[in-house]
């Protein structure tokens, strides 16, 4: 398109140089002869007919520039529509994308929320396990230490009601001995008695 702009320019350039070209003298002729008239004329149609084929070809030329400056206008048009078009479309993928990370961000924290509440609940839950099983063992181990002192008072216990019982028992046997020894000691006399007669 710029290269025929230019030929036109220069086609209009030319034109107006012939139309504005002087005209002949026809009193003054070369050689101070009379003017061929005839021949003038005929070379003025030639030159006619040419600036006519030029402007003919000039036209064709602006025509032609102006379909295709027309059609480079529609692709113009076409192209920023497409632009137009994929900016809308990014627009809304993007728009879109932005929503599901906002989503996801939003459902993570709320899982790591929830992670960090349980992990909380869990902890908490272990130590006091941890103090129940302690306050147990003590309680164990009390219990332990009062059942071993109970064993041992009871023991003790034990031991001395068997020196008493082995003192009663020994005053027993020593106070039955002896009503042995008096009874026998008595059936003896009776016995001599009842002999000497």
């Amino acid at each position: 398109p710029v290269a025929i702009l230019a030929q036109v320019a220069r086609g209009t350039r030319d034109l107006e140089s012939a139309v504005m070209a002087p005209k002949p003298n026809p009193k003054a002729a070369p050689g101070g002869g009379e003017e061929n008239w005839p021949e003038l004329n005929m070379k003025l149609e030639i030159q006619i007919k040419v600036l006519k084929q030029q402007m003919f070809m000039r036209d064709e030329q602006i025509a032609s520039c102006r379909k295709e400056t027309a059609e480079g206008k529609k692709q113009c048009e076409h192209l920023d529509k497409s632009f137009a078009a994929e900016m809308e479309t990014r627009r809304e993928v993007t728009h879109e994308m932005g929503r599901q990370y906002m989503e996801m961000q939003e459902s993570f924290n709320e899982r790591i929320t929830a992670l960090q509440e349980d992990v909380a609940a869990s902890k908490a839950e272990i130590e006091d396990v941890q103090r129940t099983a302690e306050r147990t063992r003590i309680e164990k181990d009390d219990k332990i230490n009062q059942q071993d002192e109970e064993i041992k008072t009871l023991t003790a216990k034990m031991e001395s009601m068997a020196f008493e019982f082995a003192d009663m028992l020994k005053s027993t046997l020593d106070k039955m001995s002896q009503r042995i020894e008096v009874t026998h000691s008595s059936w003896d006399r009776d016995a001599g008695k009842l002999l000497s007669r």
